[in-house]
């Protein structure tokens, strides 16, 4: 089950599910549901283009990987950063819904990288409140990563 929230609105009202994913071949074809509305649809088409989050072969976890669970606004703000590179958009469309929040899996480099993008869009964002929501990921980041640390 990914994190990402269902946008149908049954009843002009927001649906509370989660998006689940199965690819029941690969690499072509991923079959998405809500596991609250029930709502699903097939995604083909996707290799190759900006929204292909495939790992790249070069890339490899340095260090010892981490479960992080932080609040569904702090994921929301993680999805609305328009500045990130293949490596950071697959660590933040990868988190997955949990109980208590949304679970980020990363080791310390991915998670330094991706603070800082969240203080540099943070840093020139006009908008107080989008500001005060990146602000609110930066901190909640940057605890993670010194409680890695220690």
């Amino acid at each position: 089950m990914s994190a990402l929230p269902c946008r149908r609105r049954p009843g002009r009202r927001s649906c509370p599910g989660h998006i689940v994913v199965f690819r029941p071949d690969l690499p072509a074809r991923i079959e998405r549901r809500c596991d609250s509305c029930g709502d699903e649809d097939v995604i083909s088409g996707w290799e190759g283009t900006s929204f292909d989050l495939r790992a790249s072969k070069h890339r490899r976890s340095t260090g010892t990987v981490a479960d992080i669970v932080v609040p569904d606004e702090v994921a929301t703000a993680l999805r609305d950063l328009q500045l990130l590179d293949a490596d950071c958009g697959r660590l933040v469309y990868q988190a997955r819904a949990a109980d208590d929040g949304v679970v980020l899996s990363a080791d310390g480099d991915e998670l330094d990288e991706l603070l800082g993008f969240v203080a540099a869009e943070a840093n020139h964002e006009p908008n107080r409140r989008r500001q005060q929501r990146l602000d609110r990921a930066f901190a909640v980041l940057s605890d993670a990563l010194q409680t890695m640390g220690s």
